[in-house]
């Protein structure tokens, strides 16, 4: 048995870019002289001030029900109950808000753009917007009315997605390949059995199985130096040791699946900064087992199997297999129409230790290298990479223009890291720069060897990470990395609005507001 463990992923900093959107509201500045016009003006604020409340009580009230049902959507007003919904231009069904007489709302379908009504018969086309900014989204207006005032809200509903996150976990423990265990081993499924349950259903509260009482799931901290810097979601509760800044503004979501507060004290002294907003008991977003649907999405020639490698360069690509970085005796043109490629496994028996990396030249396993042709070169397709083993990041993944990457692998997201007798081998990427939507539906984002040789710099990646369990890049002693990377993560927050084609969604997903505006 041999047992290495991760050191804490202190540094571990992830800067948000997202831009913000200002609001100026215009007052208009109202001169009186009679007491009775103050009365009057004071009144009028009081009821604008119910119908905006209003307005927000009838949004509530659609998301409740949405949440409840998630095909309430596509009913559009054949409703059960008495409802307040109406179908674009009415607002003749109105609802009293609970504990204020003074007050209604009303609810209002907005169907999708070219469409006239939200048609029971066929919501999915009149209510669903095709294109734009949020496809696959549909809007209501919720209109609330007090005296002669009124005020509206536009809500849009769009579904949940893991790129909302710069931070996605599953599991807030590192994955048990990271440990050290022999593979295959008594240990190692003892681990997998342990550390997959959460820190509610007691991950701690017992030793590995196969162990001997002497090894338990590792605890991985935020600290004080970390920064989360946008919005994260955990299925699990966050470990907090000292005083890590989480989120950037209110607007960030802080969703953690454990109950209030939905965070716990991996040592004294210990309380995290919430910027955001927290959310404990959030729903759980649960990734599907396999990515196995984009094998279908995939065109017949973008089917491949076994591994293979796969270059970019700008809205082109080459694959083939062979020991050369960039072999083209697959493929050779433009990306797919439809922007899938999709890797499977053919006979795959190999078993993926961190400590012991090998890259034979050819493999069964459904693995796909990746990289921009050149360190300096760039892709500008909008392009998802799905492997039904493992993708390995050989070189820089650059993006010029529109371009958007997603790379979605069923066990593991690896960079490249050939090591040997505590040395850096050929290939070692030195300040890689990745530009791209990370995803690991059953393992993690890792370094390959990342406890071996000098330090390579910073693992630079703009875009969003979600996997099930934390991965290591590195091991750090004070400030910097004395193996593997520090870590430099941006969210891209073109992602708010923009995913790679196809990407991989939660299932059993409900309906979340992506925006609000006023009306």
């Amino acid at each position: 048995m041999r047992i290495i463990r991760a050191q804490s992923e202190s540094g571990f900093t992830m800067v948000a870019t997202m831009i913000g959107t200002t609001v100026i509201a215009a007052l208009a500045l109202v001169t009186v002289t009679a007491v009775r016009g103050d009365l009057g003006q004071t009144g009028y604020d009081l009821s604008s001030k119910r119908a905006y409340e209003a307005a927000r009580a009838g949004v509530s009230d659609y998301a409740f029900h949405l949440y409840a049902d998630n095909l309430y959507w596509a009913k559009c007003t054949n409703v059960e109950g008495t409802s307040p919904v109406n179908q674009k231009g009415s607002t003749a069904k109105r609802r009293k808000v609970p504990g204020d007489t003074n007050a209604e709302y009303a609810i209002e379908l907005i169907p999708a753009t070219g469409q006239s009504t939200c048609n029971p018969s066929n919501p999915s086309t009149s209510m669903l917007e095709a294109s734009g900014s949020l496809p696959g989204s549909f809007r209501i207006r919720a209109t609330g009315f007090s005296g002669k005032a009124k005020a509206s809200i536009v809500a849009t509903f769009k579904r949940p997605s893991f790129l909302d996150f710069m931070y996605f976990t599953q599991l807030e423990t590192s994955d048990p390949v990271s440990y050290g265990y022999d593979n295959p081993s008594e240990e190692l499924t003892g681990a997998y059995e342990q550390c997959e349950l959460t820190y509610e259903a007691g991950r701690y509260k017992k030793a590995i199985p196969g162990t001997g009482g002497d090894d338990y799931c590792n605890t991985i901290s935020f600290i004080t130096n970390d920064d989360i810097d946008g919005p994260l979601h955990t299925n699990d509760a966050l470990a907090i040791c000292g005083y890590p800044d989480l989120g950037r503004t209110t607007l960030d979501k802080i969703e953690m699946g454990a109950k209030s507060p939905g965070w716990y004290k991996s040592c004294s002294n210990s309380e995290p900064v919430f910027k955001g907003t927290p959310i404990p008991s959030a729903p759980v977003l649960k990734p599907p087992p396999t990515n196995s649907k984009l094998s279908e999405v995939a065109l017949p020639q973008f089917r491949f199997t076994g591994q293979v490698k796969i270059c970019l360069s700008n809205a082109n690509m080459t694959v083939g297999t062979g020991s050369s970085s960039c072999p083209s005796n697959l493929y050779s043109g433009a990306t797919p129409s439809n922007g899938v490629v999709y890797v499977a496994n053919g006979v795959c028996s190999e078993a993926y230790d961190p400590f012991t990396v090998t890259y034979p030249s050819t493999s069964g396993c459904g693995n796909a290298y990746v990289r921009n042709t050149t360190s300096s070169g760039t892709y500008s397709s909008e392009l998802t990479i799905a492997a039904e083993n493992d993708i390995i990041i050989s070189g820089n993944l650059n993006r010029s223009s529109n371009g958007i990457l997603g790379l979605i692998a069923i066990n593991f997201v690896r960079v490249y890291h050939p090591c040997s007798s505590g040395t850096n081998g050929s290939g070692s990427l030195g300040n890689p720069s990745i530009d791209a939507a990370i995803m690991s539906l059953e393992h993690s984002f890792i370094v390959d060897e990342y406890n071996c040789g000098n330090a390579l710099g910073n693992l630079s990646v703009e875009g969003a990470i979600a996997q099930k369990f934390r991965g290591p890049v590195g091991t750090h002693n004070g400030g910097g990395a004395s193996t593997g990377y520090s870590k430099n993560y941006v969210y891209d927050d073109r992602l708010l609005y923009l995913e790679p084609p196809y990407f991989i969604e939660p299932t059993g997903y409900s309906w979340v507001i992506g925006r609000e505006t006023t009306d």
